[in-house]
């Protein structure tokens, strides 16, 4: 009986051993099913928000195709109307009727995710440039109708194209004539074969309370579009950028209503903030507490390449584009990128970096704080020249 009972117990504990050992293949293979299943998703997320667009891109090519070979080369009143009308059943696809939150970000919790591309928008203001970015995105019918057309250089406001009101959210046509920023952006992403709209992440980045509700409106607004044309979108409000993280002030214009209060500067001498000082404050200068975030921060938090443990792939072959229009704190803010070397890193693992820049000299009243900004300016970009960064200007007038 003892010899009967001690097989029957190694016989329990074999048969628990190999449940057990059963078992835990099994969870292993079910924790290897999900995380493929995870993955499976995320990449069939990701992948249909590229496949969409590009089917939404492919299907208006070819309809705008057709158009201009039944058109052929007569580009009259007629001809544009039918453009137009063909672009705003485009448009139309791109739309939901949901009216857009102006009190939560629908990125808050994912403010940063990082893209083989990414437009950096520094001095965000109203989001123009932002909008300007979706024009670029949507807008493809027109560079084939001036290829058709050639002997037309110039598509002046009476050509029709998609532009997107930052103000209204409403999509306009004709009257929108492109400005500089819009030209550099499809300049620069033509130059860029893998730089298609839904391969960038797209930051913006402002610092006046003024504008925190209708720039989260514009953020939730492009989310919402299906498909999106840009994979991620997320406006930094009450954030300006900075040669340091962490708290900051925001010396405030409060003159210039018509041009939406564009002098707003972290530095206290800015021209029109003290205008504003002088005029409505008793000679004191209006501010706001804000967040301070470096470009370093946000070029190592948007971009693919600079991801921990990415692969070669991933390290080479993205484009970023940063737009900076932010009232004299741009010398600053190029001599921190420029000291901290992720520029040049971005360069010499093969990316391109396009820095779109507005110079503020005189914008800053102070004598001495105006030498103290530009001090080492020059070498900052000549570093950063020398490395392959592309500079491009804008003109004081090119909002």
């Amino acid at each position: 009986m003892i010899a009967v009972a001690i097989v029957v117990v190694f016989l329990i504990f074999v048969n628990s051993n190999q449940q057990a050992s059963t078992n835990s293949t099994t969870m292993e293979s079910y924790l290897l099913r999900a995380s493929s299943s995870a993955m499976a998703v995320i990449d069939s997320s990701s992948m249909g928000v590229g496949l969409s667009m590009k089917e939404w891109r492919d299907s208006s090519k070819k309809e705008c195709g057709e158009l201009i070979e039944t058109i052929k080369t007569t580009f009259d009143t007629t001809a544009l109307d039918k453009k137009e009308n063909l672009e705003r059943n485009f448009v139309k696809k791109l739309i939901l009727n949901s009216e857009p939150s102006s009190t939560v970000s629908a990125s808050k919790d994912q403010p940063y995710r990082q893209c083989r591309n990414a437009f950096i928008d520094l001095g965000t203001n109203i989001g123009d440039s932002v909008g300007y970015f979706i024009d670029n995105a949507i807008d493809v019918c027109s560079p084939m109708f001036a290829a058709a057309n050639p002997s037309k250089r110039k598509m002046d406001s009476t050509f029709p194209r998609p532009h997107i009101d930052v103000t209204t959210l409403e999509f306009n046509h004709r009257g929108s004539k492109p400005n500089p920023l819009f030209g550099i952006l499809q300049r620069n992403t033509k130059e860029s074969p893998t730089a298609m709209s839904e391969t960038f992440c797209v930051y913006g980045m402002e610092g006046n309370p003024e504008f925190t509700g209708r720039l989260t409106k514009l953020e939730n607004y492009i989310t919402e579009m299906k498909p999106r044309p840009v994979q991620h979108v997320h406006i930094f409000t009450e954030s300006v950028v900075t040669s340091v993280d962490g708290p900051t002030k925001l010396f405030l214009d409060k003159t210039s209503v018509k041009e939406n209060f564009w002098g707003s500067s972290i530095l206290s001498s800015q021209q029109d903030a003290v205008k504003s000082a002088k005029e409505l404050n008793g000679g004191n200068v209006f501010s706001a507490d804000v967040t301070g975030i470096s470009l370093s921060t946000m070029v190592r938090s948007t971009m693919l390449a600079m991801k921990e443990g990415a692969s070669p792939e991933e390290q080479s072959g993205g484009l970023l584009i940063i737009k900076m229009d932010v009232e004299g704190a741009e010398y600053q803010v190029l001599k921190e990128v420029a000291a901290s070397g992720v520029l040049c890193k971005l360069k010499e693992l093969g990316n391109r970096v396009v820095f779109v820049v507005e110079y503020h000299n005189m914008s800053i009243t102070d004598p001495t704080e105006r030498r103290r900004e530009k001090h080492g300016h020059g070498e900052a970009v000549k570093k950063l020249e020398q490395c392959g960064v592309e500079f491009q200007k804008l003109s004081a007038m090119w909002a």
